[in-house]
């Protein structure tokens, strides 16, 4: 089984307002871990499922949020922009789906 990702920094656990998501905001940093637990959190339940590819959009604002020391080491994580699908990418440069 493959799981896609698509992971956005609004709704994520104890974000309230724009400066825990946008860069330079004072909550910005701790957004970004937020974000990254919230992500594993996912990760983890597919992977339990039997998920053997886990792939992660980062597809919030500039795209490059997701701290990849922080993810779970089963993620293959997609970042920065441009991305031909934006929030939809969904395979690695490089790679076919």
């Amino acid at each position: 089984m493959r799981v896609h990702l698509s992971a956005d920094m609004e709704g994520v656990t104890g974000l309230v307002d724009a400066d825990g998501v946008q860069p330079g905001g004072r909550d910005y940093e701790r957004g970004r871990l937020m974000l990254a637990e919230d992500v594993n959190a996912a990760v983890r339940g597919a992977v339990a499922a039997g998920a053997a590819d886990v792939i992660v959009n980062d597809a919030h604002g500039p795209m490059r949020n997701l701290l990849p020391e922080a993810l779970h080491p089963a993620v293959r994580l997609i970042r920065g922009s441009p991305k031909p699908m934006g929030m939809l990418e969904g395979h690695p440069p490089g790679t076919t789906p």
